[in-house]
């Protein structure tokens, strides 16, 4: 992956003694907060599998005598309090589920990584989300969050009575309503609501279909001339809703002209509230109309929106494919910036935007409700080689290891970071997302591993013929982006090869629970397949020769493609499309 150019914000390169005992300190309270809080629970107490720890554990001993924690994954320690339900909504009792996690019950699940989230502190990962969330009020902004969960459990005490409903959902919907207090017994009358200075309604933020999420907000926000900023968990996000105004552009101004709703899939009760919300513009709409549709100029959006200065997302990884694209689109004078903080699922914020306002990709981090540790990825994949803040190195890479206050997991997390330097006013660490270990193709905000990539083509090969080498894209010939698969076969197609995009979309689903979810709420669409010309991979290896003046024995051929010199390369070696190329 081709790392972002290198920043220019004046950092440490060497600790000084005092920030490296500060570093320490700060760890010590942090690790002595967990082991407290985890301590007090029946299970900490009583468990087989904690007995060695229990042993050496001193609560009231320096923290260089407090043994790394680790209880197992986190689907074990769910199964032991939820069972082994997947209804939509279940009823579970709560002194059982005090007992078997810890003494305070969840906010909420996590409905991918299935992790409880907790507030335990008044700056916990939970409450400190304010900086990761853009001001709500204010100036007019766009911004784009969904408020859906996908199921719910009741929590009972003895008598059978529910103490609190819980649900599971998204990060950034289970955190978005912790900080702003919205429970889900209220939401009848929230979506009914607009926020001050948002364009669109938050019933929106209820819509399951990402095609009509999108549009809705593409209506509201190009039926107001005044917009300054949109914002987004995921840059591409943005870079969908664009490419929607481009294709359904006379169907979303005649909307603004009519002041009605078109005809959309998924807004069932929520069609009421939302067409509160929308007013007829007749001016607007002519507005519109002599603007035009003027794909590929720059800055066409800043004609749509004059007032136009700030878009915000996660463009980090495999999501800064569409960066030039959207810079493109917004024109030279909007700022394009990445997300204010580094989040997880299991952690909620790690670190925030060092400097944000100079639009890097520099993060700081800082948690105090988690203890990070780093993991040498030169090193072998072993305890011992792990790394603590105050020994990093700067330019080495590391991957991020988790230990967290909701349940002492110690979990690799799987991001790979490049340490830049240090926070001169405290010594943080100030790192840059380098990528996923182990997980490298991403269209949407999912995983898929090399090693997944590599059986999901061999789970074609029986339709398709025997795939001598392959790469994957990301196809955004169409909506939604999906998975291009470039095939060299060592032979012609079979006669049933027509079927391998489907084949694909099925194993993909059936074994990474992260596409899943995103294929199914139309983030992602069904791969797509095309044949290579034969040889290609060979002359490909002969072109990378000449254009990098590297040994012709040193040419790695990428399963995933993210270059966009080397796609577009490839690409012209395309000789047939298999499929009928447009799978939805």
């Amino acid at each position: 992956m081709t790392p972002s150019p290198t920043t220019t914000t004046p950092v440490l390169q060497i600790l000084a003694t005092q920030q490296v005992e500060e570093l320490k300190q700060q760890m010590c309270r942090t690790l002595g907060n967990l082991v407290n809080t985890n301590s007090r629970t029946t299970y900490f107490r009583d468990a087989p599998l904690l007995a060695r720890y229990r042993a050496e554990l001193r609560l009231d001993t320096s923290c260089d005598s407090v043994l790394a924690p680790g209880i197992g994954t986190p689907e074990v320690i769910l199964a032991r309090s939820l069972g082994t339900s997947h209804c939509p909504h279940t009823r579970i009792i709560g002194h059982t589920y005090h007992v078997l996690e810890v003494p305070v019950l969840p906010v909420f699940y996590g409905s991918v990584k299935y992790f409880p989230k907790y507030v335990h502190l008044k700056k916990s990962p939970i409450t400190s989300m304010g900086a990761s969330i853009p001001e709500m009020h204010g100036p007019t902004k766009c911004i784009m969050f969904s408020l859906r969960y996908s199921h719910t459990i009741d929590v009972l005490d003895t008598a059978q009575c529910v103490v609190r409903t819980i649900t599971f959902s998204i990060g950034s919907a289970g955190g978005l309503r912790a900080y702003q207090g919205w429970k889900i017994e209220n939401d009848t009358e929230l979506v009914k609501t607009r926020l001050s200075g948002q364009v669109t309604p938050i019933a929106v933020a209820f819509i399951k279909p990402y095609y009509t999420f999108l549009l809705l907000h593409a209506l509201f926000a190009m039926g107001e001339r005044t917009l300054d900023t949109f914002n987004t968990i995921f840059i591409t996000a943005f870079s969908d809703l664009v490419r929607l105004i481009e294709t359904r552009w006379e169907d979303l101004v005649r909307a603004i002209e009519t002041g009605q709703i078109p005809d959309l899939e998924g807004l069932d009760g929520l069609r009421p509230h939302i067409q509160a919300y929308l007013r007829p513009r007749p001016d607007r709409a002519e507005e519109l109309r002599r603007i035009g549709v003027n794909m590929g100029a720059v800055g066409w959006l800043k004609q749509i929106w004059p007032n136009l200065t700030l878009v915000s997302g996660n463009a980090t990884g495999g999501l800064s494919t569409v960066l030039p694209w959207v810079r493109n689109y917004v024109g030279p004078t909007v700022s394009v910036v990445q997300t204010v903080t580094y989040a997880s699922s299991e952690a909620g914020q790690i670190g925030a935007a060092y400097k944000p306002e100079s639009g890097g990709d520099l993060y700081k981090i800082g948690s105090t409700d988690n203890v990070l540790e780093y993991l040498d990825i030169e090193q072998p994949e072993s305890a011992e080689y792990i790394t603590q803040a105050w020994d990093l190195e700067v330019g080495k890479k590391y991957e991020v290891i988790l230990t967290t206050r909701s349940g002492l997991w110690r979990y690799r997390l799987g991001d790979v970071l490049e340490i830049v330097g240090f926070a001169p006013e405290d010594g943080s660490p100030l790192i840059r997302f380098w990528e996923r270990r182990n997980a490298v193709m991403c269209v949407s905000a999912e995983f898929v591993s090399e090693a997944e990539l590599h059986r999901a083509v061999g789970s074609i090969e029986d339709i398709v013929g025997r795939v001598m080498e392959f790469s994957v894209v990301i196809d955004d010939r169409w909506f939604p982006r999906r998975y291009g698969f470039l095939l060299e076969l060592k032979s012609e197609p079979g006669p049933h090869s027509h079927a391998a995009p489907c084949r694909l979309q099925e194993y993909l689903f059936s074994t990474n629970g992260t596409f899943a979810q995103f294929s199914s709420d139309s983030e992602v669409g069904v791969p797509s397949v095309r044949v290579l010309a034969a040889g290609t991979f060979s002359e490909y290896r002969s072109w990378r020769v000449r254009v990098s003046g590297g040994g012709s024995g040193q040419i790695k051929v990428p399963t995933v493609v993210y270059n966009p010199e080397v796609r577009d390369w490839l690409v012209e070696h395309v000789v047939q499309e298999l499929g009928d190329g447009l799978q939805k």
